[in-house]
């Protein structure tokens, strides 16, 4: 990796005493009124407030995460500010408070400490008058901060802290009287109009519930239920719901019936009015009106704990480290891996879509897991030796990058020798102040491609660790499991023919970009 400029740093000082700021506003409302958090325009307001009455900052961009708590950073518009400040374009993070940036007291100190000032982020709380302009110890505004970061950090997260205690307090309570609380009925229940957190009987869903019930009662196996209801284009809890007017962004799979959804129905203790909540931790017997007999629903439970021929490797065996990852190529559904019988060790993997809504839907693809295998070592070392490059092109290629992010550097500190000159000759007064900020551009031309040479060498550092990992993986002196982040999908097609989807390797381009000594600043 190239050397890092002290001079560059010392000039940028020098050269540049009042920096321009391209601001982030960033804004989060809560998930809860509890806390009473101040509306968006509010926020809004008191951050364009305090950039108006700075000459050297510019506010780009607001960002807004609605409903989102402080208790966590996996918010949207918090990680597309992120991505912002990773690309250059803000410099400058402006909040109402600190309790707006977060209130976990570990991650909010990260940012504050360790992840802005690493970027070169100006950092600013409006309200607690805090400023890192001049470091996190040397506090720009003559006051200084209202309080010590750390306790009011500390606050923050014991606040939070007590409103979920006093949330959950709430709900346990409700829990213990045999209120229902989810955010949704059972299939087959709604809530009363009269008491929301009161289950009655949905007649229609009601009917399709008890109707599994009667099939399995009757001595119809799981599948031939699951058959039956897609036969019949009985509609599935999810499609039901949307009937209903539900809206959302919900992942309805396939659309139809199937093994997990039928057993879900059957297993469920809220059929015979009984109401579990709490992860079982709170069971109300006798909560709401029953669908199905107590006694039906007891021998139902035995049948299905007796069908033992094929049990799914989740339950009892080795772990599935292709779940999800192997598609039939026939119809496209996921297949499922099952153990091959009661007692022994070998699995496949197979698809039951036949068995579920019939043979003019799919013709059933299996393979077994050994044979599966075999295929993935054997396909992963074609897609090496299609897409790898060797040790000495890599070698050659980072000297390549290497020599570009070097002639780079020197660039920048040329360009920093001729913005000093043009400096000195504004303090002498020989030039104006707007003649002198005119050449600052092409400085930051140069230091803007420096920071992508750079990033595209880190790039192509890290992408070539995956090549050799991939490597000791087809050599399988690293278990195959370590290959799944590397693997889209595996298709199973007629013959068991095995096709392996894998991730490129390399991202980056390999031709580095032109680059001349340019003295022309």
């Amino acid at each position: 990796m190239a050397r890092k400029s002290r001079k560059n740093a010392d000039l940028q000082r020098e050269c540049n005493p009042h920096p321009l700021y391209n601001a982030a506003g960033y804004i989060r409302l809560s998930v809860t009124s509890d806390d009473s958090p101040p509306s968006v325009e509010t926020q809004k307001m008191i951050i364009e407030e305090w950039v108006k009455h700075q000459e050297d900052v510019e506010l780009k961009k607001f960002y807004i995460d609605v409903n989102k708590t402080g208790q966590t950073f996996e918010r949207k518009a918090f990680k597309e500010m992120l991505g912002d400040v990773e690309n250059g374009k803000i410099n400058c993070v402006v909040v109402k408070d600190l309790s707006r940036l977060g209130r976990d007291l570990i991650g909010t100190g990260f940012y504050i400490e360790n992840f802005f000032p690493t970027k070169k982020v100006r950092f600013v709380s409006v309200n607690d008058r805090f400023d890192t302009l001049n470091g996190i110890s040397n506090i720009s505004f003559e006051q200084g901060p209202l309080v010590r970061i750390p306790i009011l950090n500390a606050f923050n997260e014991a606040l939070a802290k007590d409103m979920r205690d006093k949330t959950q307090e709430a709900l346990n309570f409700k829990m213990q009287k045999g209120m229902f609380v989810g955010p949704k009925a059972p299939f087959g229940y709604e809530k009363s109009s009269q008491d929301h957190f009161k289950l009655i009987p949905d007649l229609q869903a009601a009917s399709t519930v008890r109707k599994i019930f009667d099939l399995a009662i009757n001595g119809m196996g799981v599948t031939a239920i699951v058959r039956y209801l897609n036969e019949n284009k009985i509609q599935t809890p999810m499609e039901y719901a949307r009937s209903k007017g539900l809206s959302g962004n919900y992942n309805d799979g396939t659309g139809d019936w199937n093994s997990r959804s039928v057993k879900y129905i059957l297993r469920n203790r809220a059929y015979i009015g009984i109401l579990e909540q709490g992860d079982s931790k709170y069971v109300i017997e006798n909560a709401h009106e029953p669908l199905v007999d107590k006694a039906i629903f007891e021998r139902i439970q035995k049948q299905l704990n007796q069908k033992a021929y094929f049990t799914s490797s989740d339950n009892n065996g080795t772990e599935n480290i292709l779940k999800s990852k192997v598609i039939c190529g026939d119809c496209g559904s996921k297949m499922q891996r099952k153990k091959g019988n009661k007692n022994g060790d070998w699995y496949f993997f197979t698809c039951h879509t036949t068995n579920r809504v019939g043979v003019d839907r799919c013709s059933g693809m299996y393979i077994r897991e050994d044979e599966l295998f075999k295929a993935i070592y054997h396909q992963l070392k074609v897609f090496l030796k299609t897409n790898a490059i060797s040790l000495l092109q890599y070698r050659s290629e980072k000297e390549k990058r290497l020599q570009a992010v070097e002639l780079c550097e020197r660039n920048l500190d040329h360009a920093y020798d001729v913005l000093k000159g043009y400096y000195e000759q504004m303090v002498s007064k020989k030039i104006s102040k707007e003649e002198y900020l005119s050449h600052r551009p092409a400085k930051d031309e140069v230091e803007q491609l420096m920071m992508e040479m750079t990033t595209e060498l880190e790039t192509f550092e890290k992408e070539h660790q995956k090549q050799l990992h991939l490597v000791a993986i087809s050599e399988k002196a690293t278990p195959l499991s370590a290959l799944m982040d590397y693997i889209e999908k595996i298709t199973i097609n007629t013959g068991r023919k095995v096709e392996v989807y894998f991730s490129a390797i390399y991202s980056v381009v390999l031709e580095p970009l032109p680059l001349k000594h340019d003295n022309s600043h």
